[in-house]
């Protein structure tokens, strides 16, 4: 389970544009942290979950892969540039 939630995240964030950098700053990870849980090398903590399901703005079902992404939450960036 934990490498099928490291492969989803690494899909969505490519999908939205989000470097690994970018989405380990706003988790407070390391991006040395960010590539193990992407690689499936460790399991993420609930609040990284919690986070990475806003930051993406994906269903917990679409990280746990379990749904597909939809139209509506298929371009993060503009609506992170909206927010900022």
């Amino acid at each position: 389970m934990k490498s099928e939630i490291g492969a989803n995240i690494v899909k969505f964030r490519k999908i939205n544009g989000i470097s690994q950098k970018y989405l380990a700053e706003k988790l407070n990870l390391s991006v040395q942290g960010l590539f193990k849980i992407e690689k499936g090398l460790v399991s993420p903590r609930a609040e990284v979950l919690e986070k990475a399901v806003m930051i993406l703005c994906i269903t917990p079902n679409q990280l746990f892969g379990f749904e597909q992404i939809t139209e509506e939450n298929s371009n993060i960036l503009e609506r992170l540039q909206k927010t900022t």
